[in-house]
């Protein structure tokens, strides 16, 4: 009996077959930012990739409805490991676009019985979702740099 190795499909193959020029474009751009900083996206299931450093999660990366790509954070909600950030996130403009996309509850979870209210990075949230915090859907231009930011600060607190 031969072993054959398990090969998980890559993110920007599946999307190709289904992502305008743009999008897809936007998705290869992060996918290479990601793997110039040492990071390489993971298949887990269905459409989602995650995205590790020293075994703790950076971000995911999804692939929604046919016509969508996006990346997910629950650091602010679930990693339990994401302590003391406001150390480390300073910047003014990481700062209001992190703000921009805090999301309420939308999950078909549990995420509508927490209610949680948190106060994220100086500024109050009621409610916040539980499940992903901070979500972008089809990022480009300054949303899609200001994710990169993120990223590596993530990156940098995960070492720590």
């Amino acid at each position: 009996m031969s072993e054959e190795k398990i090969v998980k499909p890559k993110i920007e193959d599946v999307a190709a077959g289904f992502l305008n020029e743009g999008d897809l474009e936007n998705l290869k751009d992060f996918v290479g930012f990601l793997k110039e900083n040492k990071l390489t996206p993971t298949k887990i299931s269905g459409g989602t990739w995650v995205v590790k450093n020293k075994g703790k999660t950076v971000c995911h990366m999804r692939l929604w409805n046919e016509k969508d790509w996006g990346v997910t954070h629950s650091h602010f909600t679930r990693e339990k490991w994401f302590k003391d950030y406001d150390k480390y996130i300073t910047d003014d403009g990481l700062i209001t676009f992190i703000h921009n996309h805090i999301r309420k509850p939308a999950c078909p979870k549990d995420c509508w019985s927490y209610k949680n209210k948190m106060t994220i990075l100086g500024k109050q949230f009621d409610p916040v979702c539980n499940c992903e915090p901070l979500r972008l859907t089809n990022p480009s231009g300054t949303e899609l740099e200001n994710e990169k930011k993120l990223v590596l600060v993530i990156k940098n607190i995960s070492l720590i």
